[in-house]
């Protein structure tokens, strides 16, 4: 896979602008603002397998506009702002980091997936592919930080691992239609990723061994420690582990700092 995108990249590197993921988001948004003042128009941006076939064709590209919120009432407009510029730094941070080669690629496959699972089951969305930008966002920048309900710092590596139970959940949980286009926006995202996944389990498996390595060989390296001995009774730890000690370094020890069992340490 590696190699192809290698090659798509410099085949068509210098055909597609960088920044074009910007009118992702800005589609995002002006489909929202036609739902939001004319939700009836709904229907048209369904994905729905009898349409398709009755030649409503257009419905393969307005599925994908449907923003990754759907807020209503009052504060709709205000989550799907907050929402729309979260997605903002994803979309364009990964076109950033991949090129807008890998970057459309991803998002074509992921779209492609999608369609063909609603010809399967009659029905598909594009949420599970939005989530999945999420999880790609979170293995490609797991340091990266954001302030869950403006409030508590969450890095992405453990928001994408929250996205990723919730896949398994809704999953398992859901119907035909969502357990395919789970499954779509998983191999795509496991197309993209399966290899960094192993890279990143052999490194830490690697560090985890070499860690080991080290606490063996400085238990080895490390000198025999001697047991401590009572001046007075003569008892050792060698005798009994949980034999507590203090020692002394009064006039009557000559000033040398003497071991002594508890019972002695008091009256010697």
């Amino acid at each position: 896979m590696e190699r192809f995108l290698n090659w798509l990249d410099r085949r068509l590197g210098r055909r597609i602008p960088s920044g074009m993921a910007v009118y992702l988001v800005g589609a995002w948004a002006f489909a929202y603002a036609v739902l939001f003042f004319k939700p009836e128009l709904g229907w048209a941006f369904t994905l729905d397998r009898s349409a398709l076939l009755r030649g409503e064709v257009w419905r393969a590209l307005t599925f994908l506009l449907v923003p990754p919120s759907l807020g209503g009432g009052i504060l709709g407009p205000i989550i799907a702002i907050f929402v729309l510029m979260f997605f903002y730094t994803v979309v364009t941070s990964l076109e950033s980091e991949w090129g807008p080669v890998r970057f459309w690629f991803y998002y074509l496959l992921g779209a492609l997936g999608t369609i063909a699972g609603a010809f399967i089951t009659g029905s598909a969305t594009n949420a599970w592919l939005n989530l999945s930008l999420l999880i790609a966002f979170g293995t490609v920048f797991p340091d990266y930080e954001i302030l869950l309900f403006f409030v508590l710092p969450v890095k992405m590596k453990w928001l994408a691992l929250i996205d990723g139970a919730f896949l398994a959940w809704q999953f398992v949980a859901g119907g035909p239609a969502v357990r395919a286009a789970i499954i779509m926006a998983v191999l795509n995202y496991l197309l993209f990723f399966a290899a960094h996944l192993v890279e990143v389990v052999r490194g830490k498996a690697r560090v985890a061994g070499r860690r080991s390595q080290m606490d063996r060989f400085r238990a080895m390296s490390a000198p025999a420690r001697k047991p401590r001995i009572c001046a007075r009774c003569g008892k050792s730890e060698a005798d009994d582990p949980r034999l507590e000690f203090r020692v002394c370094d009064c006039e009557k020890c000559g000033g040398k700092a003497t071991d002594y069992c508890l019972e002695h340490a008091r009256a010697h």
